[in-house]
């Protein structure tokens, strides 16, 4: 049974605390982004941190996973922690994330789009992202295009 599932049946759907990272993918001043399956909101590659890896080895898994893609983190850029993030699903589970949110570096090749989880996916400029996008991962765009070395605490 994966992870998650056990901790839901665990807690039932009383908000939990997880921790898990986003990585930035930009190629020519433009972001990638995918569009989750159950949200239908675009949002920024990434996931849950699963028991036995390091939060760098959990962006990089969920890249892979969600895109196809084998990158490697560059710089960490910030860090989500408040309430103000708190997520809820369609069945009730409610999340807050210790999201740790990375600049990715390596080659983007094809793009194989895990169809499970996400719709679809698209390059945008970071002064153009779409209005229909998780207000948390528009936070981290931000924290983006403001980055000059210093990580942001959210």
């Amino acid at each position: 049974m994966e992870y998650w599932q056990k901790l839901r049946q665990a807690v039932g759907h009383e908000t939990i605390i997880l921790s898990g990272a986003a990585g930035a993918i930009l190629q020519e001043d433009k972001i990638l982004l995918a569009r989750h399956g159950t949200f239908k909101k675009w949002y920024i590659p990434g996931g849950l941190q699963e028991p036995g890896e390091s939060i760098q080895d959990t962006v990089c898994r969920e890249i892979k996973e969600e895109l196809g893609l084998e990158l490697e983190v560059d710089k960490l850029i910030s860090i989500h922690c408040s309430a103000k993030w708190i997520t809820e699903y369609p069945n009730g589970d409610k999340v807050q994330q210790l999201l740790f949110f990375f600049l990715m570096k390596g080659y983007v090749r094809k793009i194989e789009l895990q169809v499970s989880e996400l719709i679809e996916w698209d390059w945008f400029p970071l002064n153009a992202i779409p209005e229909n996008m998780m207000d948390c991962c528009k936070q981290k765009v931000e924290d983006l295009r403001h980055f000059q070395g210093e990580v942001f605490l959210r």
